[in-house]
């Protein structure tokens, strides 16, 4: 078979000089970078570690929401009766309804919102509301 004329594969295209003084330096860089973001991270997860237990507290119970955030998640006024509660849990409940193409994760909030306020305002919020009724 003849030969063909091709090229090979390290022509001078594909071939960069590096001067080894500025590789040295991106090097520098980098590790100087990495020590700098490791030191920040490392500052943060401890920083976590601090106010984890004082924001689970803080909400009321271990892991719930906070009660200024299922107000405005429900969009209640801090002085809203059970009944406003409930309504407004209901409306959201419904416009958010997976099947309809709404989002099981905001239903979820919804719910998580509406349970909260339940035990703030008390009452008999989760009697009788069919949907995911707590009592």
């Amino acid at each position: 078979p003849p030969q063909r004329a091709c090229a090979p594969p390290n022509t001078s295209l594909f071939r960069v000089q590096v001067n080894p003084g500025f590789m040295r330096l991106l090097a520098n860089v980098m590790v100087m970078g990495g020590g700098i973001f490791g030191r920040a991270f490392a500052d943060a997860y401890k920083q976590a570690l601090r106010n984890g237990p004082g924001v689970a507290k803080s909400t009321g119970r271990g892991g719930g929401i906070a009660t200024q955030e299922a107000r405005n998640i429900l969009n209640v006024k801090p002085e809203a009766s059970a009944d406003e509660v409930r309504e407004a849990y209901e409306r959201l409940h419904k416009m958010n309804d997976p099947t309809k193409g709404g989002s099981s994760y905001l239903q979820s909030k919804i719910q998580n919102a509406r349970d909260h306020l339940e035990e703030v305002v008390g009452g008999d919020m989760g009697k009788g509301s069919g949907a995911g009724g707590k009592k």
